[in-house]
């Protein structure tokens, strides 16, 4: 027979095996069985979105979830531009995993994105748990950057223009679609507000 401090600890990372499992099918889309996380494409991570927005990540704080006992980290964002849903003037996520201050406990769960003090991202999230945890769709995949390049400002999440939306392409504005089309190799940026009437003209919200 295990000893009763053994058995607690079981029990508590088959809690947050469990609570992690669930997690990712809700932000995968999926069931709670899998593992891997497939390429989506654009529209996908549109239309299995709860909400989507345009903003800048003002806040990140870690603490240990009182519901789950997990380290979880707080992020919070100043929304600039809804995109989908209803979103106040700041939205606040939760996510698994993050490191307590000083030299407390760390969690990190691979793929579970992050965000970055004072940059902008457009993100599509999935709708909020039983236990108040929301990731962007597709993990990272729902996670797109704002860089400027120039006088331009671009968005990317680290994939392929290409296939992601190549079941949109006709709705894709023309200069972004050329830029797309004629290039001879991986399009890893596209021009944000090109990439804002793509959404919304595939969600149908207004432009």
């Amino acid at each position: 027979m295990r000893p009763k401090g053994e058995m607690i600890l079981i029990r508590r990372l088959a809690r947050a095996c469990a609570t992690i499992a669930v997690l990712f099918a809700a932000a995968l889309g999926t069931t709670a069985h899998a593992t891997t996380v497939l390429p989506l494409y654009l529209e996908e991570m549109a239309d299995s979105s709860a909400v989507a927005f345009e903003g800048r990540c003002t806040g990140n704080r870690s603490e240990v979830d009182a519901v789950t006992g997990l380290v979880v980290t707080f992020t919070t964002f100043e929304v600039t531009e809804v995109l989908k849903g209803q979103v106040g003037a700041t939205h606040e996520i939760k996510q698994v995993g993050g490191a307590l201050p000083g030299d407390g406990a760390q969690f990190h769960v691979m793929g579970v994105p992050r965000f970055e003090l004072g940059e902008e991202y457009v993100v599509f999230l999935a709708g909020v748990s039983s236990v108040g945890f929301s990731s962007p769709i597709g993990l990272a995949q729902g996670r797109f950057k704002v860089e400027a390049k120039g006088a331009a400002r671009r968005v990317g999440n680290g994939r392929d223009f290409r296939d992601m939306t190549r079941r949109v392409m006709a709705r894709v504005p023309p200069n972004s679609r050329r830029e797309i089309e004629e290039a001879k190799g991986p399009v890893r940026d596209m021009d944000l507000e090109d990439f804002k009437q793509l959404v919304r003209g595939h969600l149908g919200a207004p432009r």
